[in-house]
């Protein structure tokens, strides 16, 4: 990649990155300590992450969060859940969309790890004073 490919992607990603985060310099609770101590490593995730993964076109933002927050809460990457839900949330992903994606990990990831997601997206609604509507 030459060093004018590399700032596209930076450019494609920061662009990205305001489109689901609603600004140019958010970042995600569970990554902040990672970035700041690593230097350069914030730039890398913009670019590659962001500019190379989240920008392409074949599957619009809102599934790509969609599909993310489904991997992190099957990951048990709680922090990062809390992020997403926020995200998926700017991107007009309704809380009964982001609770149907925490019931799906069930019987793929298991009751704690799902019941943790649900545990990291209330937080997220009750600091953005969303309520979920879910019947059983």
């Amino acid at each position: 990649m030459t060093l004018h490919q590399a700032e596209e992607s930076k450019a494609r990603g920061r662009a990205v990155r305001k489109a689901i985060s609603g600004s140019e310099g958010s970042r995600s609770t569970g990554n902040a300590a990672g970035l700041d101590m690593v230097p350069g490593l914030e730039e890398f995730v913009i670019g590659f992450n962001f500019g190379e993964i989240w920008s392409r076109e074949r599957i619009d933002l809102k599934t790509r969060c969609m599909i993310v927050l489904g991997m992190m809460t099957a990951l048990g990457r709680t922090p990062q859940v809390g992020a997403y839900t926020r995200y998926a949330l700017h991107l007009g992903i309704t809380p009964e969309e982001i609770a149907e994606v925490f019931m799906q990990a069930i019987p793929y990831a298991g009751l704690p790890a799902a019941f943790n997601a649900m545990q990291a997206g209330s937080d997220v609604f009750k600091e953005q004073g969303v309520t979920v509507n879910m019947e059983a």
